[in-house]
């Protein structure tokens, strides 16, 4: 008992229910020995620590109770200890539900005032999304969109937040299918620009000696690979089409049989970009 006491006198809590523990296990039945370590452990359980450590503390101030109750010899002043020791112990346990309740609530007061802040961030990133010029732009924003939709939490959305969430979850359906349809086109309308200014260098240089591509193979074979075979028919437009038809034909046109022959083989192998 002495070593208990002193432990409680120097505040080390931990030590002191280990010793204060053993104590009244050797005498369960016992009120002295059960008041000391039920008093004690109630006690500790109000103080205003950690709750993890307050829950502890009440929880075996309850085990000490029950153990007790079973153990001793029941009498009148040994009924009313345990009557009494039940009703501090039911204070000390509301006053830690009513703080836990508490904390809970501030906690959600400020995961919904957070949530309200991510859904106004993914309000106006609407806006950074419409004006994406680029693939690179565009990814960037539904980066952005993927980490603010992550840290939000869905289970606390209120009704009103749950309206406005699911109506940002239609609008950015539908706004990423347009921006990728309007990305494409606008890679496409650069892609035909590139092969017709292409296509323009093929036409002159040949046009510039006309001897030097009908005599090698390899200087022919050069150009074509180059600025005329170099693009993927399927992603030209129909002018681009036309443009290229005609330098082909007329290119085509001013080789003999066998650079017609060679000049067709060019454009299989050459690598589309």
């Amino acid at each position: 008992m002495e070593l208990f006491e002193r432990l409680i006198e120097d505040k080390n809590v931990w030590d002191a229910q280990i010793v204060g523990k053993n104590l009244f296990c050797q005498s369960p039945g016992e009120e002295r020995c059960f008041t000391n370590y039920f008093s004690f452990c109630l006690n500790v359980a109000s103080w205003p620590v950690e709750i993890e450590t307050r829950t502890f503390f009440a929880n075996e101030a309850e085990l000490a109770l029950n153990v007790f109750s079973e153990k001793c010899n029941i009498d009148e002043p040994n009924l009313k200890v345990i009557q009494d020791s039940r009703k501090k112990l039911v204070n000390i346990s509301n006053d830690i539900n009513e703080y836990v309740l508490a904390q809970e609530n501030v906690q959600e007061k400020s995961a919904n005032k957070e949530n309200g802040k991510i859904l106004s961030k993914l309000s106006k990133l609407k806006t950074e999304m419409l004006y994406a010029k680029d693939q690179a732009q565009f990814d960037d924003v539904l980066n952005k969109m993927s980490n603010l939709e992550d840290s939000l939490d869905k289970t606390i959305l209120d009704k009103e937040q749950t309206t406005l969430y699911n109506s940002l979850t239609r609008d950015y359906s539908a706004l990423v299918s347009q921006k990728m349809a309007e990305i494409a086109h606008h890679e496409d309308i650069e892609y035909n620009k590139k092969a017709a200014d292409s296509f323009k260098k093929a036409f002159e240089l040949f046009k510039t000696n006309e001897d030097k591509y009908k005599k090698s193979d390899t200087e022919l074979y050069g150009l074509v690979s180059e600025y005329l075979f170099a693009f993927d028919a399927k992603r030209l437009f129909n002018e681009c089409l036309v443009y290229y038809n005609h330098v082909y034909s007329f290119i085509f046109n001013r080789l003999d049989d066998d650079g017609k022959f060679r000049f067709t083989q060019f454009s299989f192998d050459t690598p589309k970009k």
